[in-house]
């Protein structure tokens, strides 16, 4: 059962998520009141659709956002945040109850551990026939949550107990994934053992020590469990325990045990695939729709950071070099050549341009008609170095776009050839995903953008101008000539302008113009 966490007038608050729902709103007879003036009285419904939650819209008035992005209705994963007016309402999918590692809460029996290899497994017959069929029903589970679900309740079918749980390591916690019976207060287990299983990758099995007890005998007995914990073990450790209690001494045998055991075992293995087949899907996924407009590998570091965080991260301001470039004449062009002659033109100009940038680790943000719009220096993930080189790879990617557009209309009919002029400018700028769940886009806004538009618009054709502050970082690269401060459209305040003409020769080599601008 998942259950949604959300802070309210600085308390935080736990809502699980059952069979009924969960509606949210400013209204009191929502479940999950959220008395603000732009939440809608009925604002959204999370609710259950097998095992899995959705968030649905009630149409309110300002809307949903999952992870910040605009949803009318939306599967949720583990972690996902979902956004109502102010409030960020947290979903976690895990066991609505909090389990709390307590040896105090029960008196302590003593316990023994051991690894317990497969051929000292002390099985009969009958338990072989059925570990075959749970076997079977373990690999044949799709969903990741079904197969939780599917292991514990195998568990307590041959192995019956008071209680069971199915706790998974996430970082440093441990996070209740199934309880049974399923509840909704706090429970308490014995901390000890579980630490001692997951630590130890030992199997555990309480029995009891004859201590002698000083107080009543009937209350310290009440208060007595037995208990089985055996770890879900991989080639990389202990990824989580099953633990089962009952009350009262020597519950379990080792039979009891090594059926636990066996089925942790077969667990372990099955849920670390799931797991995996999960994260590569989600990589999949992401990967395959960064990959329009990103270079493949900022597209795998990208795909792998959203598959292990499970969202991408906050826009952001920071300093980027922007380039935008454009075919001059394209409407004469389109006028003279027919529709298919234009569409096989501009894809074949577009894939030599966009693989230009992506040679430069450029990404590109959109392509306007015949025209391309590139970002130099984001995306950069949270725990990525500033990169200082992104004015000079935006250089260089123009000039060198600029050279294979000449080699692409060298081999054209006298009647398709074009020219491109590119524009160029660096400074700040606000950059992240934009959009809704379904059609996501990575951009950067503000006046940076704008000017090298501007840029691009002023440019002479075959040329590439660039702004001031990109001169200034670029000088020592590339050979450039000052094109005086000039009037741009939309811009009140005139902006220094430079041509570049070709990369600076290098100490004790020869001279290389990068192209010829006409």
């Amino acid at each position: 059962m998942a259950r949604i966490t959300v802070t309210i007038h600085g308390e935080q608050h736990t809502f699980p998520i059952t069979e009924r729902g969960l509606t949210i709103g400013r209204q009191l007879d929502n479940e999950i009141v959220l008395n603000h003036a732009i939440v809608s009285r009925k604002h959204a419904r999370i609710e259950l659709r097998g095992r899995r939650a959705w968030i649905i819209d009630l149409n309110s008035r300002n809307g949903v956002t999952v992870n910040r992005l605009r949803v009318k209705e939306e599967q949720l994963n583990d972690g996902d945040v979902i956004g109502v007016g102010p409030f960020e309402l947290v979903y976690e999918d895990r066991a609505a109850q909090s389990v709390v590692l307590d040896d105090n809460r029960y008196f302590p029996v003593a316990s023994e551990s051991q690894v317990v290899a497969a051929h000292e497994l002390q099985l009969l017959p009958s338990d072989l026939q059925a570990f075959y069929q749970i076997s079977m029903r373990v690999n044949q589970a799709l969903d990741y949550r079904e197969l939780l679900d599917l292991v514990m309740e195998e568990i307590i079918r041959l192995v019956p107990a008071q209680r069971g749980f199915l706790l998974l390591r996430k970082g440093d916690e441990l996070v209740p994934r199934v309880i049974y019976p399923p509840g909704l207060g706090d429970v308490a287990i014995a901390g000890s053992i579980v630490r001692k299983a997951i630590e130890r990758g030992e199997a555990v099995l309480t029995h009891d020590a004859r201590i002698e007890f000083a107080g009543s005998k009937s209350i310290i007995a009440a208060n007595i469990r037995s208990a089985i914990c055996a770890p879900l073990m991989t080639q990389g450790g202990a990824i989580g325990v099953i633990l089962l209690d009952s009350p009262g001494r020597e519950q379990f045998s080792v039979r009891d045990r090594d059926i636990v055991v066996a089925i942790a075992n077969l667990a372990a293995v099955a849920i670390e695939r799931a797991r995996l087949t999960e994260e590569l899907r989600i990589q999949g996924q992401v990967r395959q729709n960064l990959e329009r407009f990103l270079s493949p590998n900022v597209a795998q570091a990208l795909a792998r950071y959203v598959a292990q965080h499970g969202k991408l991260w906050e826009a952001q301001e920071q300093i980027v070099t922007v380039l935008f470039a454009d075919v001059k004449g394209f409407t004469s062009l389109s006028e003279r050549l027919s529709p298919r002659e234009v569409q096989d033109l501009l894809n074949e100009y577009l894939h030599e341009m966009t693989d230009v940038i992506f040679r430069y680790n450029g990404t590109v943000d959109k392509y306007i008609g015949d025209g391309i719009m590139a970002v130099f220096g984001a995306p950069r993930l949270p725990e990525d170095p500033l990169d200082e080189q992104h004015a000079v790879r935006a250089v260089a990617a123009a000039v060198e776009m600029q050279q294979a557009q000449q080699r692409l209309v060298s081999r054209l009919d006298p009647d398709k050839v074009f020219t491109i002029r590119i524009g160029v400018n660096t400074g700040p700028a606000f950059t992240g995903f934009f959009g809704t769940r379904h059609r996501l886009e990575y951009t950067a806004i503000g006046d940076t953008v704008n000017t090298a538009s501007r840029l691009e618009s002023a440019a002479e054709p075959g040329t590439v101008f660039i702004g001031e502050d990109t001169a200034r970082l670029v000088s020592s690269e590339f050979e450039l000539q000052e094109m005086g401060e000039l009037q741009l459209k939309g811009k009140q305040q005139r902006v220094r302008a430079f041509k570049v003409l070709g990369t600076r020769p290098k100490p004790g080599g020869l001279q290389t113009i990068a192209y010829t601008s006409s």
